[in-house]
């Protein structure tokens, strides 16, 4: 999932969602639309990372003035935990001056944090991204900072059913 950032740095407006999905999934579709995100179709079903960011980025940076100031929340569709205030610790972060942050989760401080909130003037590197690796890695390559924004907790992955299982376990879920 792709948030948009909207407006001046101080509004700190979460704007645009766009949340990509394969091409036959009618559940996210539904879903996003419920939500009153704007899903957008993958070209085919079996993109990697990299390439499903790229069309993400593409389709927010086409919906806007290239003039407008703004950044871009990248969400993991296998993080279902991310709280608002971590959202509202990064919004702050790129709000003083950051072009990119990231969280610091207390609890998992090897880890490195998503979401992701990268500023507008570093879309462009968006190309240079291939495989399953997103927009960290190329960003470190060409040596733009990413701060890590200290939060609590963790945000762990949900990747296989036994993850969800102990997710649910821990949330008190039936």
């Amino acid at each position: 999932m792709l948030v948009k950032l909207g407006g001046a740095r101080a509004a700190g407006l979460l704007v645009n969602t766009i949340v990509m999905h394969r091409p036959d999934d009618d559940a996210i579709r539904t879903l996003a639309a419920e939500y009153r995100a704007y899903p957008v179709a993958l070209r085919s079903g079996d993109g990697e990372l990299s390439d499903t960011l790229r069309a993400g980025i593409e389709v927010i940076a086409a919906r806007e003035s290239r003039h407008e100031q703004s950044g871009l929340l990248i969400c993991l569709g296998d993080q279902p935990l991310i709280r608002l205030e971590v959202i509202r610790a990064l919004i702050d972060g790129w709000k003083h001056g950051s072009t990119a942050v990231r969280p610091a989760y207390r609890d998992a401080p090897e880890t490195p944090g998503h979401p992701l909130l990268v500023d507008r003037s570093l879309w462009h590197y968006a190309a240079e991204m291939r495989g399953d690796q997103g927009l960290a890695p190329v960003l470190t390559r060409r040596g733009v900072p990413i701060r890590g924004i200290p939060v609590g907790g963790s945000n762990p992955d949900v990747d296989t059913l036994d993850h969800l299982s102990q997710l649910e376990e821990l949330a008190g879920a039936p």
